[in-house]
């Protein structure tokens, strides 16, 4: 294997001669043209080197050119930008010969030109669609894993639970006040899944907006914090990106009279939670460990649902300020 600066040094003499086919002959803007004529340059400016220069195992697979222990992923646009979304962060079809990676990226938007990096160098961003895809930008120097504790050699090695968990590590840090993460993949193609029609809360049935209700309020204990404006937010999102319901008014889903019972005056919040005791059991018992790591910022949260409904008020009496929900919930239920 040659060492890395005679492979960059045929990356840098390639790139200038495909800096001059790109400009000349738009036939090579067409990316799967653009990736043949790549391959076929590394050819030429490599002849002498005593390296090969092929495609990969698969059409699939990744990066698309292989070079004696190097790999050069091809990327192009038609747009003025020197951005594109990736490969996935799992990378699962990763030819296993190849252990340094490069990219060479054409821009045939204005002026075409073409420009090669080092691939993790050039990750600058996780951006999630179907699946979590890194972000490679040719032209800004803000790497992610500077802002992840895992360097990009290791975090490709990682499987690709572990692999989630540095990407929702990076993505929760992002969040502004009142967001979360609408996504909770940890395995490759398994895909937050949303209904494709989204109901409004008033119109469901009593059962299923106590459900829903229980569910929030388990994830979300900070609604019983005093008073304020979005102390509700993240429990009317969770119901909306989880289930596809729209709450209108997110505070109504605790303290409206409808969901307090009969009786008026005195704290609605803690009489709706009354009335949800037993659906926050179920929850307990059927919501996702992932959920509770996520909405409640837990590396390894509770299991059982006794220890969850514990930790609940645990954090809810530390929430609660002027009153303590542990006096008042649970009380009466044997824990099951």
């Amino acid at each position: 294997m040659i060492d890395p600066q005679e492979f960059e040094g045929i990356l840098q003499l390639a790139v200038e001669q495909l800096n001059q086919d790109v400009r000349a002959n738009p036939a090579y803007h067409d990316p799967q043209a653009f990736e043949k004529r790549v391959h076929e340059v590394l050819s030429e400016v490599s002849a002498g080197h005593g390296i090969k220069i092929a495609p990969s195992f698969h059409p699939h697979a990744f990066p698309d050119i292989t070079a004696n222990g190097y790999g050069v992923e091809v990327k192009s646009t038609n747009k003025e930008s020197w951005l594109s979304v990736g490969n996935s962060v799992f990378e699962g079809m990763r030819d296993p010969t190849v252990q340094k990676l490069y990219v060479v990226f054409g821009k045939f938007g204005g002026m075409p030109a073409v420009k090669w990096g080092r691939y993790e160098e050039r990750i600058t961003h996780v951006r999630i669609s179907h699946a979590p895809r890194f972000v490679l930008e040719m032209d800004r120097d803000s790497r992610l894993f500077d802002h992840m504790d895992v360097d990009y050699d290791t975090f490709s090695k990682l499987p690709p639970e572990e692999k989630m968990r540095h990407v929702r590590k990076y993505s929760r840090g992002r969040l502004k006040p009142g967001e979360t993460l609408w996504w909770l993949e940890d395995e490759p193609g398994e895909e937050k899944t949303l209904p494709l029609e989204i109901r409004v809360y008033m119109r469901l049935s009593q059962g299923e907006k106590k459900r829903l209700r229980a569910e929030a309020a388990l994830l979300c204990p900070e609604i019983v914090k005093p008073p304020q404006r979005s102390k509700y937010d993240r429990a009317a999102l969770y119901i909306l990106t989880a289930h596809g319901v729209f709450c209108p008014q997110a505070r109504d889903l605790f303290t409206a009279g409808s969901v307090a019972g009969k009786e008026r005056g005195g704290k609605y919040l803690l009489r709706s939670l009354q009335h949800i005791q037993a659906e926050m059991r179920e929850a307990a018992k059927q919501l996702s460990g992932r959920l509770f790591e996520e909405y409640w910022d837990m590396a390894n949260p509770p299991v059982t649902p006794n220890d969850r409904i514990t930790e609940w008020l645990r954090r809810a009496d530390k929430l609660a300020k002027t009153w303590k929900p542990s006096d008042h919930l649970f009380k009466d239920e044997e824990q099951a």
